[in-house]
């Protein structure tokens, strides 16, 4: 009997505990680093946007400006061809949620719209996890490494236990709400791919 790979259950609210308890439980919830991995793989269109950042820097290097326009029209037809596939994949993946297809009129101008506005929320995204991990482990490893003289203007210095305490609060701070701000970035993302590219209902 063939082996068959199980759909991945989509994320849906009811995985999200509210209220308080729910804040605290979120950054140790195997949904939660889903969320995370789905916006750590950034949106096609602005992947391909730092590598157009970088071939077209070379080719000017090198004495080739004429090939920045054509550089530039690969990028715009592979996200054009391939950018859809790569959302569906990417939430199927990560989030097991189906965004579907939408047929129809002004599909071009939906598309560039969905671009331009998933750009922006991947970018946010991608800041908010990067932002998250790096503020997080610096701050709550304080009380290791912070011991030490610091000027009066310090962040609740001069004295280093007034430093090492208010940066340890704000790593646990970051720590908690962090995850709630990705998760929130993240469902934006997978609503603006179903309303501009896919069915407009869950999958």
């Amino acid at each position: 009997m063939p082996n068959t790979v199980r759909p991945r259950a989509p994320l849906t609210v009811q995985d999200e505990p509210a209220g308080l308890r729910g804040l605290l439980r979120l950054p140790f919830r195997r949904q939660t680093w889903r969320y995370v991995l789905y916006t750590l793989l950034l949106p096609l269109a602005l992947s391909l946007i730092l590598v157009l950042q970088y071939a077209m820097k070379a080719a000017q290097d090198n004495g080739h400006q004429e090939l920045g326009p054509l550089i530039l029209l690969v990028v715009l037809v592979v996200v054009a061809v391939f950018g859809p596939g790569f959302e569906r994949v990417r939430a199927r993946f990560w989030l097991g949620e189906e965004i579907g297809r939408r047929s129809g009129d002004n599909r071009f101008v939906r598309h560039a719209a969905f671009y331009v506005l998933n750009m922006l929320a991947g970018a946010l995204g991608f800041l908010a996890v990067a932002g998250w991990l790096i503020v997080s482990a610096r701050n709550l490893t304080y009380p290791v490494w912070g011991w030490r003289p610091y000027p009066d203007p310090a962040w609740g210095g001069p004295h280093p236990a007034g430093v090492v305490g208010l940066h340890f609060a704000a790593g646990v701070v970051t720590f908690f709400v962090g995850p709630w701000i990705i998760l929130r970035l993240a469902k934006l993302q997978v609503r603006l791919a179903r309303g501009f590219i896919g069915s407009g209902q869950p999958g």
